[in-house]
């Protein structure tokens, strides 16, 4: 089913970018990611790396899929008749391996570009019908699965710089005492 809405050749390309942003944001991540404590619950919220388990999960398991089947299918999908992402992200105790999370957020995510760089222009138009039975496009839908992803980086950014602010602190304290030990 076709919406309305009409999706130009100027937002397709901006949403590619935008969906482009995750890979390289996982990319970046992986140079800094290894000098904080990124298995470590904070006191509000959940680890660096249950974040981007997270991330990768709702790629792969509930957005990549979704996407997928409203452009197969010729009839308006209810995405009420998915459970929601966070619904079903389990954590696994695993090994914690942080950068192998970051390959696979990287990889998984080249795979999703290939589907939607296949996805024709016109095709952006169909209709889904979100949780609150309003229909909306698949390039809105895109649209929301970007802003979650974003909402999600910018919790693991925020978690950085405390940590990093933290061990400044720590460093100044530490210098300190030295100081008051020295004279």
């Amino acid at each position: 089913m076709m919406t309305d809405q009409e999706v130009t050749q100027e937002q397709y390309e901006q949403l590619m970018e935008d969906v482009s942003y995750l890979a390289d944001e996982a990319e970046a991540l992986q140079y800094v990611i290894d000098r904080v404590p990124h298995s470590e619950d904070p006191p509000e919220g959940i680890s660096i790396y249950t974040t981007l388990k997270l991330i990768d999960h709702a790629q792969t398991n509930y957005y990549r899929p979704i996407i997928e089947q409203i452009f197969k299918e010729n009839r308006l999908l209810d995405l009420s008749e998915f459970k929601e992402y966070k619904e079903t992200f389990e954590v696994e105790e695993d090994e914690k391996d942080i950068q192998k999370v970051l390959r696979k957020i990287s990889k998984h995510r080249a795979a999703l570009l290939n589907v939607i760089k296949n996805i024709p222009l016109i095709d952006w138009e169909r209709g889904v019908k979100n949780r609150s039975g309003r229909i909306i496009t698949l390039y809105d839908f895109v649209q929301g699965m970007v802003r979650q992803e974003r909402k999600h980086l910018k919790e693991i950014t925020d978690l950085i710089l405390i940590y990093q602010n933290e061990k400044m602190a720590q460093k100044e304290i530490n210098a300190k005492a030295k100081n008051r030990q020295n004279n």
